[in-house]
C-alpha cells in the first residue's frame, strides 16, 4: 500500500508538473512582443553648464495579460562618445491590451561638447544622440526595447556688453584711478550666474591695462546687472593715452572673455 500511494503521489506531480509545462508553453505561443515608440524629446531645463533632456515614448501591450516594466536604461552621447548614462527603476504596470507612457531624462553637459568656444561664440546648437533600452517582464523572460533619437539643443544666447560711464580721477601724482561701469544684459529666459572675466582696457586703440576680475554679477532673466571695473594706470606708463582718458577726449574700448558657468563668452564694448 505504501509503494502504491508513493507512486500515486509521484504520478500527481508529474500530471501538475506537466500541466504547468502545458500552460507555460501555451502563454509562449500565444505571447505577442510589446513594442515601444519614440513620441518626442524636449528640453525640460537648459542653463550654463548644460540641458536636461526628456525623452517620451510610448509602450504598447498587445497581450490580453498585464506585463511590468523591469527597468529603464539610458544614455546620451555627443560625436559618438558616451557623455551620460543612468538606469530607472521599474515597476510601472502595463495593462492588458493597452499603453503606457515612459519618460527617461538625460544629461548634456556643456563641459563634454568640443570645440564648445567656437560654438559659443557663433551662438551654435549642439548635436546629440540620445537612447536606451527598456526591459519589460514577460512569459518568455524579460524583453528589452531599444528606442534612440538624434536632435541638437541651442546654445544659452549670447549676453551682451556695454559701456555705461567712465570715470577718472587722479589715484596719485603718478597714476590714474580709471573706473568703467559695465552693463551685462541677459537675453535668456533663466538666470545668469555670477561669473569672472579677464579683459583688456585700451584708451584711443593703446592698451592701457589687462586684469582678471572675479565677481561678474548675477543677472536675472531677461535683465540687467552693473559691474564696476576698478583700473589703475600710470601716468608716465600710458602715455598720450593716459592724458586722452584725464581729458576726458579718450574712445575707451573694453574687451576680453567672461567665463559663466562652462561657457566663455567674448566681451568687446566700446564708449
Amino acid at each position: 500500500m505504501r509503494t502504491l500511494r508513493l507512486a500515486l503521489s509521484c504520478a500527481a506531480a508529474a500530471l501538475a508538473l506537466a500541466g504547468c509545462a502545458a500552460i507555460n508553453d501555451l502563454a509562449r505561443s500565444a505571447f505577442v512582443k510589446p513594442t515601444l515608440a519614440y513620441e518626442k524629446v524636449e528640453v525640460q531645463a537648459l542653463d550654463f553648464d548644460g540641458a536636461t533632456l526628456a525623452i517620451d515614448c510610448r509602450l504598447t501591450n498587445p497581450n490580453p495579460f498585464g506585463l511590468t516594466l523591469a527597468r529603464v536604461q539610458y544614455w546620451l552621447q555627443i560625436e559618438g562618445r558616451i557623455v551620460t548614462r543612468g538606469e530607472v527603476a521599474g515597476g510601472l504596470r502595463l495593462p492588458a491590451s493597452g499603453t503606457a507612457p515612459v519618460r527617461f531624462t538625460a544629461r548634456l553637459p556643456w563641459a563634454e561638447v568640443p570645440r564648445l568656444a567656437e560654438l559659443t561664440r557663433r551662438g551654435g546648437r549642439v548635436p546629440y544622440a540620445i537612447g536606451g533600452q527598456v526591459a519589460v517582464d514577460t512569459p518568455v523572460g524579460v524583453l528589452e526595447l531599444p528606442v534612440e533619437h538624434a536632435g541638437a539643443v541651442d546654445l544659452p544666447a549670447l549676453p551682451t556688453f556695454r559701456i555705461a560711464a567712465v570715470g577718472v580721477r587722479l589715484a596719485s601724482f603718478t597714476d590714474l584711478k580709471v573706473d568703467v561701469a559695465l552693463v551685462v544684459h541677459n537675453p535668456n529666459p533663466f538666470p545668469l550666474p555670477e561669473g569672472s572675466f579677464r579683459y583688456a582696457l585700451a584708451a584711443d586703440g593703446e592698451v592701457v591695462a589687462t586684469s582678471d576680475l572675479e565677481g561678474l554679477s548675477a543677472v536675472p532673466a531677461g535683465g540687467e546687472a552693473r559691474v564696476e571695473v576698478p583700473v589703475r594706470i600710470s601716468l608716465a606708463g600710458a602715455g598720450r593715452a593716459a592724458l586722452a582718458l584725464r581729458s576726458g577726449s579718450a574712445a575707451v574700448r573694453l574687451t576680453g572673455e567672461a567665463t559663466i558657468g562652462s561657457l566663455h563668452y567674448p566681451i568687446d564694448a566700446g564708449r
